[in-house]
């Protein structure tokens, strides 16, 4: 099994990792995480939405770390857990970082580490608010019915979105992925129908450069259903990418997503496998957040998607394509404390199986190419 390399420590411990460590120590590594970090392939990347929750002291970072340096911080502390293989640029939904801080949070995760770059919004927002911007409530866009002159705009996504993340994180540049709202389409909307919509991200991933893994998540059902299913698998299949599943209250389970995708003609040998666990329990954000903060603890467990995620993670090894999870804090109540979960329940699964060969040595296929 491949061991992991972190960036650090330099011989005068002036690394990146090594300063950010100073300021922000990780936690002690559990003697069982590290076992089951050893057993997982090293395609299997586990993760979390974001780095810098005060409530993780003592589990990713010391109990001293100081919560107000944990943004800036504390992305060396988290990367320095040996399951914390990825982690969801989230603050690129909002605004795109420079190419020179990307590049800084690059230099503190080790070699094998990967970005999931969530795509900025004013890619896939399809209504301006009265301010102009994409920000805020979709509702309260989708009702002002000002069309957004950036929504799938691949020359836009190209220079804004893309070419910074290549290029400021290198090889640590995982999949790029482009999460629509729930869309309003039909007579009161300002999109007709889903055809007009994947009409669109056809030729918006079409005039995209290639390299990335570029993976779409739609928040609307009806793109799981049917025809319509058939016609979005057909175009990722056709333009290299892949679907994002979103799992969060609104959508069917993890489950029945996957038997949906796969009667549509999707299969996991297809690409990367890019899942991301959001919410749980039939929670709204706001109610997961009043009901986990600090975020310190298993709250809510949810077996069921546990091993539903676990299962196609499997079935991504030995079709030898690699796996990206990222867990949010609001769907059991503390992403760190479902990682280690996530990650027995992956090897258990894998041990139930015959084992494919090489897919627990090979390099990851999300290494990237400067955009051309």
């Amino acid at each position: 099994m491949a061991t992991r390399r972190h960036p650090g420590p330099s011989l005068f411990g002036q690394t990146p990792a090594d300063v950010a460590m100073e300021r922000v120590p990780p936690a002690p590594v559990c003697p069982e995480h590290q076992a089951w970090s050893q057993a997982l392939p090293v395609t299997v990347r586990l993760g979390t939405s974001s780095w810098s929750f005060a409530g993780w002291r003592g589990a990713v970072y010391a109990d001293r770390a100081p919560a107000t340096d944990l943004a800036a911080h504390g992305l060396a502390a988290y990367a320095h857990h040996p399951l914390h293989r990825t982690v969801g640029l989230d603050r690129s939904f909002y605004e795109t970082p420079s190419v020179e801080s990307l590049a800084h949070l690059a230099a503190q995760v080790p070699t094998d580490f990967r970005f999931l770059i969530k795509a900025h919004q004013a890619v896939t927002r399809p209504n301006l608010q009265e301010d102009g911007t994409t920000l805020g409530s979709t509702v309260c866009a989708q009702e002002q019915g000002a069309m957004n002159p950036r929504f799938l705009d691949a020359a836009w996504a190209r220079d804004a979105v893309v070419a910074p993340h290549v290029e400021g994180l290198g090889e640590r540049c995982g999949p790029v992925v482009f999460q629509f709202p729930a869309l309003r389409m039909g007579p009161r909307g300002s999109l007709s129908c889903p055809q007009e919509v994947l009409d669109r991200l056809e030729r918006f991933l079409a005039a995209l450069p290639r390299g990335p893994c570029y993976a779409v998540e739609f928040r609307n059902a009806v793109f799981l259903q049917a025809a319509t299913a058939r016609s979005l698998v057909s175009l990722l299949r056709s333009r290299g990418a892949v679907p994002a599943i979103g799992i969060m209250t609104g959508m069917p389970d993890v489950v029945t997503m996957r038997d949906l995708l796969e009667q549509a003609g999707w299969s996991v040998d297809g690409g990367p496998l890019v899942v991301r666990w959001l919410l749980g329990h039939g929670l709204g954000y706001q109610e997961a957040r009043a009901r986990f903060e600090p975020f310190r603890e298993l709250a809510a467990p949810d077996p069921g998607t546990r091993h539903g995620v676990a299962a196609m993670v499997s079935a991504a090894v030995h079709a030898g394509q690699d796996a990206f999870v990222i867990i949010n804090n609001k769907a059991e109540g503390s992403a760190p404390a479902s990682i280690p979960l996530l990650a027995k329940a992956v090897v258990e699964a894998l041990r139930n199986r015959p084992q494919a060969p090489s897919t627990f040595t090979r390099r990851s296929s999300c290494s990237l190419h400067s955009p051309s």
